[in-house]
This record gives C-alpha cells, sequence and structure tokens, in this order.
C-alpha cells in the first residue's frame, strides 16, 4: 500500500512539475501580446511572436515577461518596463517615468476616434474636433477665429478653411475660445515628450498628407499637423506646405515670443522664437 501511494505522489509530483513547466512557459510569452501593435508616441512598429522573438521594424529582437515586467532585447541591450494592457492598448512605462503606449495594429483608428472629441466655438459656430494625448486635450486643428491681426495664407479664405488662420503673438494670447488657452513652451514640451520626444515628435504630429516632398508623418494620435507656412512682418507669406509653426505664450524677451516648427524635410519639433508681429499658427489647449 505504501509502495503504491509513492507512486501515486511520484506521478502526482511530475504532473506539477509539468503543468508548472508550461505554466512558467507561458508566463514568459503570454498569449495576449502576441500580435501586431504599433507604437503610438513615435511610429514604430513591432510583432511579438509566442516564441519569444519579434521584430521592430526590420530589427530582431527576443522579449519575455516576468510577472507584470516585460523585457525586450535588441541590438545588444535589454530595455524592461512595467506593463498593463488593457483591451487593444499597452501601456508600458520605464522606472524613469517614460510611457510608450502600444495599440493592436488593426486599431490605430479606433484608439484614434475613442480619444477624439467634438466641440463648437460658440463666438462663431465653427465646429473643431480635439484629441487627448496623455492627459491633455489639444485641438487636432489649428484655430480659425477670425480678429484683428490675423490672416489667411495669401489672403485667400480657402487657406484659412484648410490650415487656420495667422496671428500675431498678442492676437495669439487671446484667440482661443473660453475653456481653451496658448500653450506655454512648457506644455508643447509636453506634448513633444508624450509623443516620443523631440527628435520623432514631427513624424509622430505631422499630418499623414499634405507635406511636401512626401514628408508626412503618421498621426497616430490624430494631432494631424498641416504645413500652414507664416507671415513675415512685411506681410509676405511664405513656407505653405513646407513648414507649420505655432505660437506658445513663452516670451523671449520684450519683443520677441517662442514657437514650435515642424518641416517637411525632417521628424523634428524645433523650438524657436521670433519677433511678436510674425504671423504664426495657433493649436489651443484645454484649460
Amino acid at each position: 500500500m505504501r509502495l503504491f501511494t509513492q507512486q501515486w505522489r511520484a506521478l502526482l509530483l511530475t504532473a506539477v512539475l509539468v503543468v508548472g513547466a508550461v505554466c512558467v512557459s507561458y508566463g514568459d510569452n503570454p498569449s495576449e501580446l502576441v500580435g501586431q501593435w504599433v507604437v503610438i508616441n513615435n511610429g514604430n512598429k513591432i510583432e511579438l511572436f509566442k516564441d519569444g522573438t519579434g521584430v521592430q521594424n526590420t530589427t530582431s529582437l527576443t522579449w519575455k515577461t516576468e510577472g507584470k515586467r516585460l523585457m525586450l532585447s535588441y541590438e545588444n541591450k535589454t530595455f524592461v518596463s512595467d506593463y498593463n494592457l488593457s483591451g487593444y492598448e499597452l501601456t508600458r512605462t520605464y522606472d524613469d517615468g517614460d510611457v510608450i503606449v502600444w495599440v493592436r495594429k488593426d486599431k490605430v483608428e479606433e484608439y484614434k476616434k475613442k480619444n477624439t472629441i467634438d466641440f463648437t466655438d460658440s463666438r462663431n459656430g465653427k465646429k473643431y474636433q480635439a484629441i487627448k494625448i496623455g492627459d491633455k486635450t489639444w485641438m487636432a486643428q489649428n484655430l480659425n477665429y477670425q480678429t484683428g491681426n490675423s490672416w489667411c495664407y495669401d489672403n485667400n479664405i480657402s487657406n484659412c478653411e484648410k490650415y487656420g488662420r495667422l496671428y500675431d503673438w498678442n492676437t495669439a494670447k487671446t484667440a482661443c475660445p473660453v475653456g481653451w488657452h496658448l500653450p506655454s513652451g512648457k506644455e508643447w514640451d509636453n506634448l513633444v515628450t508624450a509623443v516620443g520626444g523631440k527628435s520623432v515628435a514631427g513624424k509622430a504630429l505631422k499630418s499623414t498628407s499634405g507635406w511636401a516632398n512626401n514628408g508626412n508623418g503618421i498621426d497616430n494620435n490624430g494631432f494631424s499637423a498641416l504645413p500652414g507656412g507664416y507671415r513675415n512682418i512685411a506681410g509676405s507669406f511664405l513656407s505653405v506646405g513646407r513648414n507649420g509653426l505655432w505660437w506658445t505664450a513663452s516670451e523671449h524677451g520684450s519683443g520677441n515670443a517662442y514657437y514650435r516648427d515642424m518641416g517637411y524635410d525632417e521628424d523634428y519639433v524645433n523650438e524657436d522664437d521670433d519677433g511678436k508681429g510674425y504671423g504664426f499658427s495657433v493649436r489651443c489647449l484645454q484649460d
């Protein structure tokens, strides 16, 4: 009887070890993470396979999890982050506070739609869309509210409909609707950080069409930045199709203010300052 019991115990122990090994293997490569993902922040694409391998753009990688920690290894480096999966969104948070959002490849449009808000400017009845990026809500179009010291590119009203109006800085400070404001340089910096940093933010924020020489972005967030050009102090209109320039609320001395610039020929978001009499675009940020 004891021998029989010992044999069953041995069989039971073997079964437990086998099941445990299966669980460990499954835990290392959980099936819910297997598939194609788009990195919303910067446009990179990644595919994870069940066997613990994967591809990011054209770079091979290996991956595994331990608890709620995800480890990606490629180019002789390992990147470790906490992860949280909610439906088709996968949020990765690094120890330094950086956050990356992945969305299943076939759900990107659904993700943008979920984060899009419709609103109406009560001053003129114009309808806008806004998009939530991180914990902030930005207009998804340039402001098009007619006031003094604002212009349509080339004084052509059709350009206002496409690109919004160009404002001098003093006008831009008060042009946003009630409940919205001209973002500061710091708030623009936070947006740039939220979509992957300066070196990729232009690519992430630019619209998927309309930029010269096919210098379009991926626009996975729905920000849809367009190259509305600018008006210089002499009254000339320049660079439509090639550059988009947006005022910030931050001054640089008494005569200049900071702006952000995206170009058709780069993936960056640049910071610069210029005279307050220039006409640049405005993106409003919800209070």
